[in-house]
């Protein structure tokens, strides 16, 4: 509604999971890229007036990054909302797609609380004040409880990637009409690395070792708790 009170063309449909209390990856939409005037210069070298379509604005909200267990569910929620659709979002069906995700992802807790005990997104973990009792064990804490009861807290890790059939919506969102619709996520990691000269980091591995270091347990500057 902002975007188009300023007369901005917004994208039809907006990419990723449905609005949530609690977000998750990432959400985002874009304005169409702007037609812009530009001057060609010609085989035989003169300039010629003519218009191209490449800036774009995009405009992001990002959520909890989600575990290998909970990305399987989304992956699985939103192919299953797509093949209720029956065809791919656009224009035309925007509001039925963003219902049926919508009902779609009541499938998909919406609680911090919920995500963390279900292993379903990461945290940051954080000591709190409260001192821990002798009698509770901080070798092997139970972390549902101590939490629970106030001696840790934690926070959602933000999701730090993109999400491949999102952006294959936003770019596909400037195509002119007629242009080819259809669109997946696929992936080649081996070819991506051999490109880029060198591997890239494995993403799950990344989350789970942030989460682990920020546990009190490895930070033996928190008052109580083991190195």
């Amino acid at each position: 509604t902002g975007m188009r009170e300023r007369k901005i063309t917004p994208k039809a449909v907006i990419e990723g999971p449905p609005p949530r209390k609690c977000p998750i990856l990432l959400r985002q939409t874009s304005f169409k890229a702007l037609n812009e005037a530009v001057t060609f210069v010609g085989d035989n070298g003169e300039a010629q007036s003519g218009h191209h379509t490449a800036r774009f604005g995009e405009i992001e909200q990002r959520g909890v990054a989600l575990t290998d267990k909970g990305r399987d569910l989304y992956d699985r929620l939103l192919a299953q909302a797509r093949e209720t659709l029956g065809s791919t979002p656009d224009e035309a069906n925007a509001d039925a797609y963003q219902s049926i995700l919508a009902k779609t992802f009541t499938a998909f807790p919406d609680s911090y609380t919920a995500l963390f005990k279900e292993k379903l997104a990461y945290f940051h973990y954080f000591a709190t004040d409260k001192a821990v009792p002798d009698d509770i064990d901080l070798k092997q804490p139970d972390w549902p409880m101590l939490i629970e009861q106030g001696y840790v807290r934690i926070e959602p890790m933000v999701y730090e990637d993109f999400l491949p059939v999102s952006a294959a919506g936003i770019f596909q969102s400037n195509l002119q009409d007629g242009e080819q619709k259809q669109y997946q996520g696929s992936s080649n990691q081996q070819r991506f690395e051999g490109d880029l000269g060198c591997p890239v980091n494995d993403l799950t591995h990344w989350y789970e070792s942030a989460q682990q270091h920020s546990m009190p347990q490895s930070q033996p500057r928190f008052s109580g708790w083991p190195g």
